[in-house]
């Protein structure tokens, strides 16, 4: 294998997609860079996904077909985490099986990553809202590497899974999807990779399509979105206060947000009385006032004579 031309894995999780995946895997085919592998893992399909599959990995040995492995947690976490165990390629790129990549969205990827030394690069992404006409989602703005975790955690940047090309290196030394989590867990997961305040390449060009569809699985109660986003939350919170006080106007900013998103979903738990996820996030208040986000007010405070006591009231 060429150092120019490196194997990327293309790992796609799917769950009864099989009148959708076809399009998708065509979208492989149809790369301009050729040195690639494309493991698709199946979360329990009952549609003929099996039928489809073969017939793909027969008209191209570059594609695979697993079947989430038993004893790993339904959903498409523990389908990306098994395909990435599988993968032999230096670079990952994560995909969802009912979108579609643009034919040269490896090649531009893989060239910058080459060039630049980054540890993932993303790139922008359209709605498809019919077979002609795409919609940009204006919320899927890209940020500068010291903006885009403040962002992210606001909800303004989604990087989602079909967007980033990754070092493989850089995600063995960071960390993969967690695999308890069902809702949130992009949030969670691309929040945790960017306070590790990784090297980040921006393309700024549409690389990639997607549906907005449904997945055909169980519809997620209120509670059970509430439950798993508290768990996020939590994972971030703990993650992100283990970090040194900045005296940066991001690193406050970002402090300052993660106090008032706290407080915004302790009411939520309250009014869906879910206790135990209250109490789990009063406590993380409290650590973000102890530890970090007081301590940092009191400098600023000191500082420059303003009553940035103000926000924690």
């Amino acid at each position: 294998m060429s150092s120019s031309s490196p194997l990327v894995s293309v790992i796609i999780p799917t769950y009864n997609r099989a009148h959708l995946i076809g399009e998708t895997l065509d979208s492989v085919l149809a790369q301009t860079y050729q040195n690639w592998e494309c493991i698709v893992v199946d979360d329990g399909s009952t549609d003929g996904t099996d039928e489809l599959m073969a017939d793909y990995m027969a008209k191209d040995a570059r594609f695979q077909y697993h079947h989430r492995p038993k004893d790993r947690l339904p959903g498409g976490n523990a389908a990306r985490n098994y395909g990435f165990e599988m993968s032999k390629g230096e670079y990952i790129q994560w995909f969802d099986s009912d979108d579609l990549m643009m034919p040269e969205k490896i090649e531009l990827k893989i060239n910058w990553l080459l060039d630049k030394k980054v540890d993932f690069v993303v790139c922008e992404g359209a709605e498809i809202t019919d077979k002609k006409n795409l919609s940009y989602v204006k919320k899927w703005k890209l940020f500068e590497t010291d903006s885009a975790l403040l962002e992210h955690i606001k909800g303004n940047l989604v990087y989602g899974t079909n967007g980033p090309l990754f070092n493989k290196q850089y995600l063995i030394k960071t960390a993969l999807f967690d695999e308890e989590l069902r809702i949130s867990q992009e949030w969670e997961f691309f929040s945790r990779l960017l306070i590790s305040s990784p090297k980040v390449g921006i393309i700024n060009i549409v690389l990639y399509l997607y549906r907005n569809e449904a997945d055909g699985k169980r519809s997620k109660t209120t509670k059970f979105k509430l439950v798993n986003k508290a768990i996020a939350i939590s994972k971030i919170v703990d993650l992100y206060s283990e970090k040194p006080i900045n005296d940066t106007s991001k690193d406050f900013e970002v402090r300052k947000y993660l106090f008032n998103y706290i407080k915004l979903y302790i009411k939520r738990c309250l009014k869906h009385k879910l206790y135990s996820e209250t109490s789990r996030l009063v406590k993380l208040r409290i650590k973000i006032i102890n530890y970090s986000f007081l301590k940092d007010a009191t400098y600023r405070f000191l500082k420059n004579q303003n009553n940035v006591f103000k926000v924690i009231i």
